[in-house]
């Protein structure tokens, strides 16, 4: 049955963020989005444990339609996401460490420092801090999806990503922490040096036409 294959595909790369150290405790909260439904992560749970029978089924307006739990309370933001976006069919919230520790310092990332970043992360939106849960926390993400933003570091929180489905905002949620790490490490060692625009703008023209030809 679709649904309880989209529940399954949930709780497994929720449970894959958390087992590679991307979010911490009960922290994070993942959803997919199918028709006038979501499928998201329950509140305060071990992601590690989640199963298929775990997994909140909600409404647009975030009202709980099946589930042995409670939604995560977060699902404003999950909400707020498919509203202004409609190539986006999943989304990623998260702590991973290092993207984390950018977020609270709130400095920003050098996207174009390496290619795959460019190509995956680009845009980020840096949002100031909100309460986590709130409307005006999920409202914070309006100027960047307007944008074109799929990418948000978080003030003081964490990060999201959203994508057309689950293994493309896993992809950049591993992208982006793998850029914040390794950002940290060069910083330690000398300073990080981006790749000048002009050659990131060749990138992905040349990744681009690739692309169609296959």
């Amino acid at each position: 049955m679709l649904e309880e294959q989209l529940k399954k595909e949930v709780a497994e790369f929720a449970k894959l963020v958390w087992d590679r150290k991307l979010t911490d405790g009960t922290g994070g909260n993942m959803s997919i989005k199918y028709g006038d439904k979501i499928y998201i992560t329950p509140t305060s749970t071990i992601k590690h444990f989640l199963t298929e029978k775990d997994i909140i089924t909600i409404d647009k307006n975030g009202n709980k339609i099946d589930g042995l739990k409670e939604p995560s309370s977060e699902r404003k933001m999950h909400i707020k996401i498919y509203e202004k976006a409609n190539d986006v069919n999943a989304v990623i919230h998260a702590h991973p460490i290092y993207a984390t520790s950018f977020a609270i310092t709130f400095e920003k990332l050098p996207v174009n420092a390496l290619p795959e970043s460019s190509l995956v992360l680009d845009p980020i939106t840096y949002i100031p801090y909100q309460m986590p849960g709130t409307q005006e926390f999920a409202d914070a993400f309006n100027e960047g999806l307007e944008k074109g933003s799929r990418v948000f570091v978080l003030q003081n929180h964490g990060v999201t990503v959203a994508g057309k489905d689950m293994n493309e905002a896993y992809v950049k949620l591993e992208t982006l922490e793998f850029l914040a790490q390794v950002s940290f490490i060069s910083k330690l060692y000398s300073n990080v040096n981006e790749i000048p625009e002009e050659k990131i703008t060749a990138f992905k023209e040349f990744f681009s036409r690739n692309k169609e030809e296959q």
